[in-house]
């Protein structure tokens, strides 16, 4: 979804312009109606640590894509385990919107999110595990190919295995060629899979 950047937007020009002219404007909440207003509000939690559990709560409930990001922005710009931690519990989410975000987002606190892999990848739900597979992918200058190679020596879901395959393919590291073909002689029965995992393991012999 690509988080915002910091500038001027046409929406904090029209502030300036209006209060150039005198006009006085609604206090920003997040529960407004205007989700200009309630974009504002998220921003005015930026920094503050003592809202990450509410700036959570309102990419739980926000519809609007730019109150979104700047609920993620914030919670970025934070950059710290407790931030981590609330944003990874959005990977649970039934919007897979919110669960890109979250993903994105904690690609951007890569420190915190590495000790977050461990137990997202014993999360029951095979989607969270996917998401951490995922992450991992996007933090490969953690070297986290060690746990994606403990990981895939467990995994009971195909889908899972799937996305570990890819992951494992592009780490460059060929003792998980062995792990690999010990997926595939598991899942001999789904040629999807059967595939990733050939596909990776050439990727990591012409490596």
């Amino acid at each position: 979804m690509g988080l915002l950047k910091a500038g001027k937007t046409a929406e904090s020009a029209a502030h300036d312009t209006m209060a150039a002219a005198g006009v006085t404007e609604e206090a920003p909440r997040l529960d407004h109606p205007d989700a200009a207003l309630r974009r504002r509000a998220v921003q005015a939690l930026a920094g503050d640590t003592a809202q990450i559990a509410t700036l959570v709560d309102v990419l739980r409930h926000e519809d609007t894509n730019a109150v979104r990001q700047a609920a993620f922005v914030a919670l970025a710009g934070m950059n710290s385990a407790d931030a981590a931690e609330g944003v990874a519990e959005l990977l649970a989410d039934a919007d897979p919107a919110l669960r890109n975000g979250a993903l994105e987002t904690l690609a951007t606190m890569p420190e915190h999110a590495g000790d977050l892999l461990e137990p997202l990848g014993r999360h029951a739900d095979p989607d969270v595990r996917i998401f951490a597979v995922l992450l991992a992918a996007e933090l490969d200058h953690l070297d986290t190919a060690g746990w994606l190679i403990t990981l895939a020596h467990a995994e009971t879901d195909a889908n899972v295995c799937s996305n570990l395959a890819e992951a494992l393919g592009g780490s460059g590291n060929a003792g998980a060629i062995p792990v690999l073909e010990a997926i595939a002689a598991r899942f001999s029965d789904e040629p999807f899979l059967g595939f990733a995992v050939e596909t990776a393991i050439h990727r990591l012999r012409e490596a």
